[in-house]
């Protein structure tokens, strides 16, 4: 039994990867309305980072993942939680079965990206930069379209830089992880894209470092994610302030639109 002074209100199940389970609170915590410590959301971060990869069990048609993530919802029910958040995209392949194992809410990923593309966007092409195991889940799909966005899937050369930018941000290679994902966001505008939704939570880190995205909207899921959760547990909500940056050394700039020419 926990003791109620210390009850947290929101369960957080982290280490999918660490980086953005540390971006999410680091969003989470500018996000808030507050003054001082105590007018902050009282939360626990559950560090799972031994999880089997969720993109290759998507991609295997297995459910590994599956049983550790139950138990780790079943650990934050028994704290008490109000609310869940999974600041990992393609475990949200698995929702429904956490859901329907869960008192507290588990707030849906995708349903928080949806409402923040509202805030900027009524309507348009949208670009997804997402693990090839959350494309293949489908809930972004089915979710943007519902809300009335088209889905833009650029191409090969676009997927590749999506999923070297994610891998180099887990070994820690953020500077790098920026310039792929620029070349990304930058053949997704050649193709006719008004928005990017940055669709895997590693690539929430590079977020503020990214240049000049030429008039893009970019779609942050683990800020969207933030703001969901603070909006349910009732905490007044502000634009996240502060981010962290990576500076890059000479050499390391990409020129956003440098691809347009090849690619017209």
């Amino acid at each position: 039994m926990i003791d109620d002074t210390i009850r947290p209100q929101l369960g957080i199940i982290g280490g999918l990867g660490p980086l953005a389970s540390a971006d999410f609170y680091f969003k989470l915590t500018r996000m808030t309305q507050a003054f001082r410590d105590n007018e902050h959301v009282p939360a626990v971060i559950l560090s799972i980072p031994q999880l089997p990869d969720r993109t290759e069990a998507i991609l295997a048609g297995h459910d590994g993942p599956l049983a550790p993530l139950k138990a780790a919802v079943a650990t934050l029910n028994a704290l008490g939680v109000a609310c869940v958040a999974m600041p990992c995209n393609t475990a949200h392949h698995w929702y429904d079965q956490l859901a329907a194992n869960s008192r507290a809410e588990i707030i849906h990923i995708g349903d928080a990206v949806v409402a923040e593309t509202r805030r900027s966007l009524e309507r348009g092409r949208v670009a997804v930069l997402a693990t090839q195991g959350t494309l293949v889940s489908g809930f972004y799909q089915d979710r943007m379209s519902a809300a009335g966005f088209e889905l833009c899937l650029p191409s090969n050369e676009f997927q590749a830089c999506v999923d070297s930018a994610i891998s180099l941000v887990k070994a820690g290679s953020i500077v790098d992880a920026a310039v792929e994902t620029e070349r990304a966001l930058d053949i997704a505008q050649a193709t006719g894209a008004d928005a990017a939704l940055l669709g895997c939570t590693e690539l929430s880190v590079v977020a503020a470092s990214l240049n000049d995205v030429n008039g893009l909207v970019v779609i942050d899921s683990n800020a969207a994610l933030a703001r969901a959760c603070l909006t349910r547990l009732g905490f007044g909500t502000q634009e996240a302030r502060g981010l962290p940056t990576v500076s890059r050394p000479p050499g390391h700039d990409w020129p956003m639109r440098a691809s347009l020419a090849v690619l017209a």
